[in-house]
């Protein structure tokens, strides 16, 4: 892990907005407790080349992980979505692999700065 996998200023927004880090963790406990679902759900459309799950399943992921400051994964759940709504899936099973694993750095970053529980 190089950068922050946050963008810096959304975080600092988020605390403003919630008024503490406890309110920020519980945000981003609730993205990770709905994540193995989300993450199924990418894994089975590519499987069967279901593009409209594809789409929903990365579409849902990007706009949440947007919402967190999440940058890396939101770009990364964006070409998974893009590739789906282009009906072409390309890329997408590497997609899903950087995926996962920013979603592992995000995971442990979060946990080293008390905002994962």
């Amino acid at each position: 892990m190089t950068a922050a996998p946050i963008d810096q200023a959304k975080l600092k927004e988020l605390i403003n907005l919630f008024g503490n880090r406890k309110e920020v963790r519980d945000l981003f406990d609730e993205f990770f407790a709905d994540l193995p679902a989300r993450l199924e759900t990418l894994r089975t459309g590519l499987k069967s080349l279901t593009v409209d799950e594809v789409n929903r399943a990365a579409h849902a992921l990007k706009g949440s992980s947007a919402n967190l400051g999440a940058t890396q994964v939101t770009e990364t759940a964006r070409k998974i979505e893009e590739s789906a709504r282009t009906q072409t899936l390309d890329g997408s099973a590497n997609n899903l692999k950087r995926l996962e694993a920013e979603l592992s750095d995000l995971q442990a970053w979060l946990r080293l700065k008390g905002l994962l529980s």
